[in-house]
């Protein structure tokens, strides 16, 4: 009697665990919980974003048929600013690597995807894990994939993006601005070959391993009569945050100057040649004006990504007689 007892508790006990199992899995694999719990807080339960944080209802990115670059964004994460339906959006998006799963990652994007009117193919976890890992491309093969709606698969570039055939910054002998440019990104008009070009390069920091930025960069260095030599995983390695003066100089022009002034020397905004908050060793101060707004100052946070941000407060503070030291983005991430 007391062994069927105990056999009676043991039984009753595999249900309840196995039960208990299958309420964890089926919560790890519900898409709108994980949403909720992960993902509302910036995008809002509706879908529709808010501030900084692109709406995901009828977002074309995320209505695509090919659903690679979004999990990408999901695992990778991403920064600088994105252009949804017209509206630009400077939130930095986390990286869910090692966060989710690839069962729980399929299935909020396939929530997301099929949610606020979005009617958008699931995602699978076997789409989830070949990103996860995918296999080794080519340098060209990752241009053709990443870089040549914009740039043309000649290298030829288009009216908004420059040529990368015959263009000096990729020739060049030290490819160190060219890796910048792809691993930080870019905005603001930029000049090759005597036309301006004005169209946004996004940060594939995050979205590009070294090894493959690498891989692109020299192909596109060695093709379309480029001859210039090729870059190592740890060149790119070695970038670190953008401090172009010659970026910031153009940020500068485009959204600081009608206030500073062109020379820095003030108008609607304080003088910034000579002025002691731009010069000070310490750039916390200048950042989270520039950041936070104040006065009059607008806030920039959302409008310019990190690196621009970073790039145009080191052009002043070095510009018509400043003399501080140069910001990085983990400068200006820091700022809260």
């Amino acid at each position: 009697m007391r062994s069927a007892l105990v056999a009676a508790i043991m039984v009753a006990g595999l249900i309840l665990a196995d039960s208990r199992s299958s309420v964890m899995g089926s919560q790890a694999s519900d898409g709108k919980a994980i949403f909720l719990v992960n993902c509302a807080v910036c995008h809002q339960a509706t879908g529709r974003g808010g501030g900084p944080y692109p709406p995901l209802a009828g977002n074309p990115d995320v209505n695509a048929v090919d659903s690679a670059n979004l999990i990408q964004t999901v695992l990778n994460g991403r920064t600088g600013p994105i252009t949804v339906n017209g509206t630009q959006y400077g939130g930095n998006m986390p990286s869910w690597r090692g966060q989710l799963s690839d069962e729980q990652i399929a299935a909020v994007l396939t929530y997301v995807r099929t949610s606020w009117q979005n009617g958008a193919p699931a995602v699978s976890e076997d789409q989830v894990a070949a990103a996860r890992a995918p296999e080794a491309l080519s340098g060209a093969q990752l241009f053709a994939v990443r870089c040549s709606t914009c740039h043309q698969s000649a290298g030829q570039g288009t009216d908004a993006y420059p040529p990368l055939a015959g263009n000096p910054v990729v020739t060049a002998a030290d490819p160190s601005m060219m890796i910048g440019v792809i691993v930080n990104g870019r905005t603001g008009p930029i000049t090759v070959n005597a036309k301006t070009f004005n169209g946004q390069m996004p940060t594939w920091k995050g979205q590009l391993t070294d090894a493959n930025i690498a891989a692109v960069a020299t192909y596109i260095r060695s093709a379309w009569g480029n001859d210039a030599s090729p870059v190592t995983e740890q060149q790119v390695a070695g970038i670190g945050s953008p401090v172009s003066v010659q970026v910031g100089a153009s940020v500068f022009a485009k959204n600081c100057a009608a206030c500073h002034q062109a020379q820095g020397e003030g108008g609607i905004g304080p003088a910034l040649a000579g002025n002691p908050h731009v010069n000070i060793a310490n750039p916390t101060m200048m950042l989270t004006t520039i950041l936070q707004g104040r006065n009059a100052m607008p806030s920039w946070r959302g409008q310019l990504a990190a690196s621009d941000i970073a790039a145009v407060a080191t052009f002043i503070r070095s510009s018509w007689g400043n003399n501080a030291g140069p910001v990085t983005v983990q400068d200006v991430n820091a700022i809260k």
